[in-house]
């Protein structure tokens, strides 16, 4: 289950009847805003389709004419889809992303307030092929559950927008996690990283574990899908993790594969002599 947002989550937030803050409010200057929408059901859609291709053809009977068919349709059906687009939402009414964090505009004009350091990783799930709904997860750091956005102009690139400025903070959590416990685990697990290389140990318990230094490490990258994707080879399939914050989790790896490895030692100008 997954939090889903509610107008009243915004009144909770509200102290007092206290004025609610512009634009310029705690969390900064408005960097962008993401409006909600309400599509139209698939069902009523199809109806609306169908009534536009028969005033179109009872258009051009009228007229004694054909030609005029397909471009009244075609503009009937935009606008039945556009009608869709542009319906207030009836919950969550806008996202607002501030510099420093993101305010949640419910349909009475309440807003909620998450400060980018209250944010602990996003997520976003495009469409599926049977009328699944593209879905933005933002994990808060204060609740169990993750925060489901859905019908939102630009979900896609407000997910992306959040990942951008959580990974600098993120990647120096995983340098310091590594600095003082030697080592980063990922993927309940899976996935264990330190400064000499990686460890993977498959999901399947008679699958052996592999290890690699960084050297052996081709590239690692962040897919769409919110996973780890990591390659030991120049070709061939790569290792896929889901991990949170896999753009983070990424960089991170790709800044320890990157670095300079151990140069040798110099030898001493005594024994350089008797060489």
């Amino acid at each position: 289950m997954a939090m889903v947002w509610s107008p009243a989550w915004a009144q909770s937030f509200m102290e007092n009847g206290q004025a609610r803050c512009g634009p310029a409010g705690p969390l900064g200057p408005v960097v962008r805003v993401h409006r909600a929408f309400r599509p139209v059901p698939w069902r009523a859609r199809t109806w609306l389709d169908a009534a536009a291709a028969v005033l179109a053809l009872a258009f051009c009977l009228a007229l004694g004419e054909w030609w005029p068919a397909p471009v009244v349709a075609a503009v009937a059906v935009v606008a039945v889809s556009g009608y869709g687009v542009l319906r207030r939402a009836p919950g969550l009414h806008s996202v607002r992303v501030h510099e420093g964090g993101l305010a949640l505009v419910g349909a009475d004009g309440g807003e909620r307030r998450l400060l980018w350091a209250g944010i602990e990783a996003a997520e976003y799930s495009p469409g599926g092929h049977r009328r699944e709904p593209e879905r933005g997860r933002i994990w808060l750091a204060d609740a169990d559950r993750p925060l489901v956005l859905t019908q939102l102009h630009g979900l896609e690139g407000l997910v992306r927008e959040v990942d951008e400025r959580l990974s600098p903070g993120l990647r120096a959590a995983l340098h310091e996690t590594l600095r003082t416990e030697g080592s980063v685990r990922f993927a309940r697990g899976r996935l264990t990283v330190t400064a000499a290389g990686l460890v993977h140990r498959p999901a399947h318990h008679l699958a052996p574990t592999e290890a690699h230094r960084w050297a052996e490490v081709h590239s690692v990258r962040a897919s769409g899908l919110g996973e780890l994707e990591i390659r030991t080879r120049p070709v061939g399939l790569p290792l896929t993790l889901p991990v949170s914050n896999a753009r983070a989790a990424a960089e991170f790896l790709e800044e320890l594969r990157s670095r300079p490895g151990p140069r040798p030692r110099p030898r001493p100008r005594s024994a350089l002599a008797n060489a």
